[in-house]
């Protein structure tokens, strides 16, 4: 059914949930996981006084990225899981959807925080902009503690 599987991940704990169910999933089926960290470069959501726009800023992100998709991929070669990594900047709902596309994976795995009522509505945002736009079906891992 699924042939590849793209995983979005980052320095949280929900990302790091999303990353070992993705590889679990890919184990069980036999499938590539692309291993996807996005490097959000859009104003209206970095933290305020950032600027990704500052050439030391950029390096620096791009290393810690570097760092966490390299820390996923030695999960996966333990697991003994065919993958590759990909690190983009951009926003992060559409670059996810653009990736898949492009990667031509037939599931996206996200991890969430398992936040409810009005925080979720808050901080949705990207969950529920893949959601959308996703040319294929979303599997949301929510980190239960």
């Amino acid at each position: 059914m699924f042939h590849s599987i793209l995983v979005a991940t980052g320095p949280s704990p929900w990302s790091r949930n999303a990353v070992a169910t993705a590889i679990r999933l890919a184990a069980h089926l036999q499938v590539e996981v692309v291993i996807a960290h996005i490097l959000e470069d859009d104003l209206e959501y970095q933290p305020q006084g950032l600027v990704a726009s500052d050439p030391r800023l950029r390096t620096e992100m791009e290393a810690a990225g570097q760092r966490i998709l390299t820390q996923a991929a030695e999960r996966a070669t333990h697991a003994q899981v065919a993958h590759r990594t990909v690190s983009q900047w951009g926003a992060i709902a559409e670059q996810i959807v653009r990736l898949a596309e492009t990667y031509h994976c037939d599931l996206i795995v996200m991890g969430t925080r398992h936040l409810t009522g009005e925080k979720r509505l808050m901080t949705g945002r990207i969950c529920n902009a893949v959601i959308a736009t996703a040319p294929c079906p979303i599997l949301v891992v929510p980190l239960v503690q």
